[in-house]
């Protein structure tokens, strides 16, 4: 994370399959039911999705991608996204992976502003911001469902620790944006 330090679009490639919860490929539950761990200790189905700025990958253009860690919801976040956000899948991306490009472009001022003007969101390869189905969640569970919505991001940030040092490069987390500015920039 320090500004110059690059990784390629394959590390990238091999790290973000592990921050989705693989279904069970013969009941067609694929990014549902969590069944691999560390997510099946959440017995429920993925809520939060990623949201990654791409600053320095090589092979993938810089601009911000979508990680949508539940197929199910696929539709439903598209829709509510802005129009001119592409929703395609970047070249060489495997099959399986859920990751889409929404717009390529550099954008480390803005990354800066969402996450609390902190420099070391634009130093590293990507940032990620996690998105969660707040509303529809509670609504549709309870309001015992709000401390797991962290719980699930926090595994997801422990993976995205481990995969980071797996890579050979560093990780952080800053547990810091401003929401009403990220979903401005989302739509």
């Amino acid at each position: 994370m320090d500004g110059f330090t690059s990784i390629s679009r394959e590390t990238s490639y091999q790290m973000l399959p592990h921050c989705v919860a693989s279904g069970n490929e013969e009941t067609e539950q694929k990014q549902k039911m969590p069944s691999t761990l560390p997510f099946r200790t959440l017995p429920w189905p993925c809520q939060v999705h990623a949201v990654l700025f791409v600053h320095r990958v090589l092979g993938l253009p810089n601009g911000l991608y979508f990680l949508v860690r539940n197929s199910d919801h696929f539709q439903e976040l598209r829709a509510t996204t802005r129009s001119e956000c592409k929703w395609v899948k970047p070249d060489g991306c495997p099959d399986d992976l859920s990751l889409y490009e929404l717009s390529q472009g550099n954008y480390p001022e803005l990354l800066k502003c969402l996450s609390c003007y902190q420099d070391i969101a634009s130093d590293g390869c990507f940032s990620l911001g996690m998105i969660a189905r707040f509303e529809t969640t509670l609504r549709e569970n309870g309001a015992w469902m709000y401390p797991r919505l962290f719980w699930e991001t926090g595994v997801l940030g422990q993976i995205l620790y481990l995969e980071a040092h797996a890579a050979g490069v560093s990780a952080t987390g800053m547990y810091c944006f401003f929401d009403d500015p990220v979903h401005h920039v989302l739509g």
